[in-house]
């Protein structure tokens, strides 16, 4: 619980006489002098970084290990809170943690040392080292895995919607089942980018098969041995003992429990390491034992897509800035498990959280440190006008609607992003806008036949009236460089039509569309019951992630025989009737 580094104060005062007594001269007084503010001001810095994670320091409540590096230099590093709550092990600089994503950069940094080392290219196509993937008709390359921009649906999503719970025992090979037996992608490779774990347990598999050692061998031999961190390990297998670990914890209705994780699966997921292990890994960027400056440069390029636009991740990181300067980035997510790991190349710094608490928010509790010691970074207030400046519009712009007009906009829309519902009602010849996502009733102005304006606010706000790709009416809301919102305009029909069994053969599952108590549900032999929404004939919705977005086909009687799902790692997978 102690940090990294601490001046022994009652040492330097014994030191101070005795030394003095036999060399009383100007200059150990000196040396003194300088020895005491600087003791001082370090005590001081340590414990105002200890206040910033004070709500951690509990004998009761999980909580973090945080590290801070400075050019070659740790100058903090400590635990708060618990490792173990039934045991009472409090959380040290050497408590092993599960920290999920955190393990991308360490698959790719493998994978390009084998390119470095010769024995691929990361413009090979995956098929030459995985036959067993599909042939999408265009090449995936290991670049296209390395950067998420391959298109391959992502397996978390797929295992979720196939039935599994997360906190189920899942092995690589039964997400490489999963993974050969998709028969489309999400999009073209390198057309897009959408984060996909599959990708980097594919990236896994070519380790192994060309390695001829599991990921989790070959990780100690190339990573943990060179550079000591002899606490860290891929964890290949979920009956395997760990020694000073963080158990990890989640709360349900103001209760803490234990968040279960199983994984026995590794690329994307399932490092364990320790603060004092990863301060080693994040040295290395500078120091070289292991890598060159190839591999890095390569790890820290942006990745390009098909029309030359530059995507904000590289590869097993993220590049942005923050004060201006450039940092990159990358933080996990698995059960209780949170992590963050930040650099900032140019001012030396590099900050690490780790915590065992799903509602702990590692970026924001990161960047608490980061703020802290680059404050002096922090650009200074322009000074501003502090008067509300109106948006003002030329009156010729606007003209008049009749009622007819302006009724047919009337009714209910819903916006499938924030699940929020607006109204649009005709009150005394004006159509108002109200329960919007700008959280205020507004009142439109007609600058065209569906096109309205809002006056009296400081920005720019268009509401426009029109079809989507599917000839359905929606809203849209739109205040240029801010905010774009598509709203869809509820038109329940009869739900009989809807109501049946529907399978994917993609999935090797099915699920059964019921109503209960005039609610609709999806249901699943493995799963809980999906409370699902009606918005308009063809699309349905809910608060379910990995049915989100749900849309129905149906045939010339107005039976449904079919629907698609879209969520944030798989698109357009489709269920049939059966």
């Amino acid at each position: 619980m102690n940090p990294f580094f601490s001046i022994n104060f009652p040492f330097i005062i014994r030191f101070y006489f005795s030394f003095s007594k036999g060399f009383n001269t100007v200059i150990t007084r000196i040396v003194f002098l300088f020895i005491i503010p600087f003791q001082y001001t370090y005590a001081q810095n340590i414990n105002e970084v200890d206040a910033l994670f004070e709500k951690y320091n509990n004998s009761d409540t999980p909580g973090i290990a945080v590290s801070v590096i400075k050019d070659n230099e740790v100058v903090y590093q400590k635990g708060f809170g618990m490792a173990n709550l039934e045991y009472g092990i409090p959380i040290s600089t050497k408590t092993k943690f599960h920290v999920a994503s955190l393990s991308k950069q360490f698959t790719a940094f493998m994978t390009l040392k084998l390119e470095d080392e010769g024995l691929l290219s990361i413009y090979d196509d995956v098929r030459t080292y995985i036959p067993e993937l599909p042939d999408y008709g265009k090449k995936i390359t290991i670049n296209h895995l390395l950067t998420h921009s391959s298109g391959i649906r992502d397996q978390w999503r797929l295992l979720e919607m196939a039935g599994w719970r997360l906190d189920d025992v899942i092995k690589t090979e039964q997400i490489f089942r999963l993974i050969i037996n998709q028969k489309e992608l999400n999009f073209s490779p390198g057309e897009s980018f959408s984060y996909s774990n599959s990708g980097y347990t594919l990236l896994a598999i070519i380790i192994e098969r060309l390695t001829k050692m599991s990921l989790a061998t070959y990780a100690k031999h190339s990573i943990f041995e060179p550079l000591q961190m002899n606490d860290s390990f891929f964890y290949d297998d979920h009956e395997e003992m760990v020694t000073n670990r963080a158990y990890s914890y989640k709360t349900e209705s103001g209760r803490l429990k234990k968040s279960n994780l199983n994984f026995a699966t590794v690329g994307p997921t399932s490092l364990f390491t320790t603060i004092e292990d990863m301060n080693k890994w994040a040295l290395n960027f500078k120091n070289l034992t292991i890598g060159n400056e190839r591999i890095f440069k390569s790890m820290n390029e942006k990745a390009q897509k098909n029309d030359g636009a530059v995507s904000s991740y590289a590869k097993g990181q993220f590049i942005a800035s923050h004060y201006g300067y450039e940092n990159i980035y990358h933080s996990g997510s698995d059960a209780g498990y949170r992590s963050y790991f930040v650099r900032f190349p140019s001012l030396g710094y590099q900050f690490i959280l780790f915590a065992n608490a799903s509602y702990v928010n590692s970026s924001k509790e990161t960047f608490q440190l980061v703020n802290y010691y680059l404050k002096d970074k922090k650009p200074k207030n322009k000074t501003k006008d502090t008067k509300d400046q109106t948006f003002q519009y030329d009156e010729d712009l606007f003209i008049k609607l009749s009622n007819a007009k302006l009724k047919k906009f009337e009714g209910t829309y819903f916006n499938r992003e924030t699940k929020n519902y607006t109204e649009v009602k005709l009150e005394n010849d004006t159509l108002y806008l109200k329960g919007s996502v700008l959280s205020e009733t507004l009142k439109l102005y007609p600058v065209g036949n569906s096109n309205f304006k809002v006056k009296g606010s400081n920005y720019d706000i268009s509401v426009n009236f029109r079809e989507n790709d599917h000839k359905e009416p929606v809203l849209e809301i739109r205040i240029p460089d801010i905010m774009w919102y598509w709203n869809m305009k509820v038109d329940k029909v009869n739900p009989s039509n809807y109501l049946g069994s529907y399978y994917n053969d993609e999935l090797k599952t099915q699920y059964e569309l019921v109503e209960k108590e005039n609610e609709l549900y999806l249901t699943h032999q493995e799963l809980d019951d999906i409370k699902i929404t009606q918005i308009n004939e063809a699309y349905f919705s809910s608060d379910n992630r990995n049915f989100s977005n749900m849309r129905f086909k149906r045939n010339d009687s107005g039976k449904a025989i079919q629907f698609s799902v879209s969520n944030d790692g798989v698109k357009n997978i489709t269920f049939s009737r059966q």
